[in-house]
This record gives structure tokens, sequence and C-alpha cells, in this order.
């Protein structure tokens, strides 16, 4: 029974339960009324009947009731009107004389309390008196006193509409035209249900719709990577609309949340293998040394002892970098990480970077310089991080150039603001190395040779400083002619406001 577990199906159901239910009372009601008005009617149409009959009719004959003439006067007034039943009570209540057949009879005395209120006429009609043809149901009737000067001899109790009316109106009942009349309200109201249950199916449309789109949205996952399609509206007045509106959102947080815990995830899994495999070499090296160098001191000059020493201490200095470069990375694919953006004169503070790395150019025979070295041109950035990407790539450019070759730090305006290029006239990259030279951990043929190694992690970070500012980095090189690294930052006039929250979202 599926069918009736949807909720389309149970307000159907429920409905349909409304509707008969309405049916019912609307048959019950309206049979009630029917009676109540039709009794009110007879009832007022014939109120001073019985009073009419007494008035007319020598009912007292020597200070007594006539009974013949009475039961002749109530076989002539049932001739002329059949539905009426007349009943002769004493002052009791009892009846005395009447016009039915005596086997009809099943009760012998007639409540009077209605009999006075219908003779005082202080109550509203209709007024139900007893009917003696039965003992619980009451009906309509007209009623009238019978004196003899001031003695009370008894009642004229007229029965309205008696067995003779009751059975033409089964008659009627049962005819053509009744039940064409019931069949005609039952159509209609079927005609009503239909109406009002597709009126539920186009209302419960887009909850089917709702309950859909979560049901795809949990059996593919969020490995599948697909979010639900349908364009529900947020500002809608249909709150179902609002409600698919929210979902949708709320999917894609879940989404953006799922990528960034299995971005974690990798990373982690990343550094893990990072660590047991490129901090080893050089943490080998450094316990190597310094085993050589507590076993054979004694046996070591001076000379040979600062050179264990020095070299034991490069792998340390080494291991700290590594470290701190992992850290520094961990830390910028954090979610909560800031940028404090201010206008930076970005010729000044390339010029400061070189200075800073004049010395490492010089002991390799570089040169280095900017262009143009105008103090004027302004970026938007956050002045400490891009120190950062600027002394990566410099001091990236310089360890890929022999002497004689030159580092240029170029500054150009474009359309979206400044490029900012570090070229070198350096050995280049190769094709096979440039696809993965920003991978974290990724280092290429030269650093494998030894002869200008690095971790790996400086490119990385610097392409995530760039995420964050908004912008990309990319580079272009030919394998012996040197390599160009760019990018393009905002002007001050251009950017929305003077602080910036950047954010990696696993890109």
């Amino acid at each position: 029974m599926k069918w009736f577990a949807t909720f389309y199906s149970k307000l159907s159901l429920a409905l349909l339960v409304s509707f008969l239910m309405l049916v019912v009372l609307m048959l019950v009601l309206a049979e009630g009324l029917t009676r109540t008005y039709q009794d009110e009617v007879e009832q007022r149409l014939h109120r001073d009947l019985a009073s009419h009959i007494v008035k007319d009719t020598s009912v007292i004959s020597g200070g007594k009731i006539d009974h013949e003439a009475l039961k002749q006067s109530f076989h002539s007034m049932m001739i002329l009107g059949p539905s009426f039943e007349f009943y002769l009570l004493d002052p009791a209540g009892n009846v005395i004389t009447y016009s039915a057949d005596p086997s009809r009879i099943k009760r012998k005395q007639v409540d009077l309390s209605p009999v006075v209120a219908f003779l005082q006429r202080q109550q509203m009609l209709p007024i139900l008196g007893d009917d003696p043809r039965s003992l619980s149901r009451m009906k309509v009737f007209s009623a009238a006193e019978i004196r003899a000067g001031d003695n009370l001899m008894g009642y004229l109790y007229i029965i309205i509409g008696g067995e003779a009316y009751d059975n033409l109106m089964a008659l009627l009942q049962k005819s053509h035209i009744f039940k064409l009349g019931v069949w005609g309200a039952l159509a209609a109201l079927a005609f009503g249900l239909l109406v009002s249950l597709l009126l539920f199916a186009l209302l419960t449309r887009p909850l089917r719709k709702l309950a859909q789109d979560m049901s795809s949205f949990r059996q593919q996952g969020f490995d599948g990577g697909v979010l639900p399609d349908s364009n529900w509206q947020a500002d809608s007045h249909d709150e179902i609309e609002r409600l698919g509106a929210t979902f949708n959102e709320l999917a894609e947080a879940l989404q953006l949340q799922y990528e960034r815990v299995k971005g974690s995830d990798d990373l982690r899994r990343e550094l893990v293998s990072y660590v047991s495999h490129d901090l080893r070499t050089p943490l080998a090296a450094l316990q190597g040394y310094l085993e050589t160098w507590q076993m054979k001191r004694d046996l070591l000059d001076d000379d040979q002892s600062r050179h264990l020493i020095q070299v034991a201490l490069d792998n340390a200095n080494r291991v700290s970098s590594l470290v701190e470069q992992l850290f520094e990375l961990a830390h910028l694919d954090g979610a909560d990480t800031v940028l404090e953006c201010e206008a930076v004169a970005i010729a000044e503070l390339a010029q400061d970077v070189l200075q800073k790395l004049s010395l490492q150019a010089e002991v390799r025979g570089v040169s280095l310089r900017v262009e143009p070295r105008d103090p004027s041109l302004q970026v938007m950035a956050d002045i400490e991080k891009l120190e950062r990407v600027l002394t990566n790539l410099v001091d990236n450019a310089i360890r890929h150039c022999n002497s004689g070759d030159r580092v240029t730090v170029a500054i150009n305006q474009v359309a979206d603001g400044l490029r900012v290029s570090v070229r070198d006239t350096g050995i280049g990259i190769s094709e096979q190395d440039m696809i993965h030279i920003f991978d974290a951990h990724y280092r290429g043929a030269s650093a494998v040779s030894g002869k200008h190694g690095n971790s790996g992690l400086g490119l990385a970070i610097t392409r995530r400083i760039l995420q964050l500012h908004g912008s990309e980095i990319a580079v272009k090189s030919r394998q012996g002619e040197g390599s160009d690294f760019f990018f393009v930052l905002p002007c001050p006039t251009e950017a929305v406001s003077s602080k910036h929250r950047g954010r990696i979202n696993g890109i």
C-alpha cells in the first residue's frame, strides 16, 4: 500500500472523508430543516382548525360532550382532509374519542404541556405533541379547549399530517423526480471532489518535485558532485518555492564543506607522504654527519670537524625550512585565512625584495632590476603576503640562473589593473615540468639533480596567496631561454574596499 503513504494520497483520502461527512451532514441538516419548516408551515396554516370545529359543531349537549356529534364531525372533516387525525381529550389528557382505527392507537394519554403552550401562544412554532399512534413519535397539532360555561370539559386535539400524510411522503421519496434530484446532488458533489483532487495535485506538485530532488541528491551522494538543478525561486511568495531554494543552498553548502573536508584529508595524506619521503633525506644526512663527527671527532682536525658540523647544520636548516613551508601552506589552505588589503606601491616593494636577495644574486653572478621604478604604481593587496610572493618568485628565478643571467620584475598597466611579471634569462622549464610546476612537493629535473634543489613548495604557496587575492599566476618558458611568471592585481581605484577576505575553496 505504498500509494497511501504519499502526502497526496493522504490529502486526497482526508478530502474524500471530509466530502462524505459533509454530504451526510448536509443531508441530515436538509432533512431536519425541511421537516421543521414544513411542520411550522402546516401548523401555522391549521393553527385555528380545532377552535373553528369547536365553534361550528355542537360539541356540548345537556352539559356533556356529545360524542356522537363529535364523531360525525370527525368523519366529515376526514373526508375533506384525510391527513388529519382527530382526538378528544379529557382535562387530564386521556384519549376519550378519536377518528382512527382503535387497533392503531398506542398511547391512551397525551402530555398536555405542549397543548397548554400552544393555546397560550407564548412559544414559537412548530410545537410538537404526542402522537397517539406511536409511543415515541411527536407531530405538529392544532388544539382547542371544550368548555361548558366556565367548566373545562376537555380538548379537541388534531394531529396535522397523520399516517396518510406519512404514507404519501414515503411514496414521493420513491418517485423518479426525487431520485433524479438526489443523483444530481451526488453528481455535483462528485464533480467538486474531482476538481478538488486536481487542485491538490497541482498544489502538491512542487512538494513532490522537492522530494524527488532530495532523494536524487541523497542517492548520488557528495562524491557524485551533482547538485539539484531545479530552479527554485528564493524570493517567491510560495513557501514550497522558498523551501526548495533553501534546500539548494543547503546542498551547495554541504557540498562545499564536503570538498573542504576532503581537501583537508587529501592535504593530510599529502603532508604525511611528503614528510615520510622528502624529509627523510635531510634528516638521514643530518643524523649521518653528526654520527660521523661523534665517532671520529678525536681523529678529525678542526677543518674537517667544522665541515661535518656545517653540513649537518645546513641539513637542519633545510628541515626547518621545509616544516615552516608545510605549516604555511596548511594555513593558506584553511577556510579562515584573512587578507588585510591596502594600497601598496608595488615598484618600491619589488625593489625591497631585490635588495633583500641581492647578496644571493651577487654570489651567483645574477643581476636584478625593476622596470619601471615608479613609486606611483599601486595595487590593492596584503603587503606581507605580496612580499612573500615576490620573494618566492625572485628566489626561484635566481636559483635557476647561471652567472651573467638577469632577473627582472616588470610592472605594466593592463585593463584589469597592474600586470606584475618576474622574468629571468636562466635555464628555463621543460615541457613535462610545466604542467606540474605549481603542484605542492613537485620538483623538476633541475631540482632533482641537486644543482638547484628546493622543496617544491614555494610556487604552490605563491599560487595559493594569489588565489586569495582573486588572481591567478601563469608562466611562459622555453628551456635554455628563461621563464616569465606573471599575475594581475587590481589598482586601488578599482578595488571595492580596502579590506578583503580571501578563501581557497579546494582550487
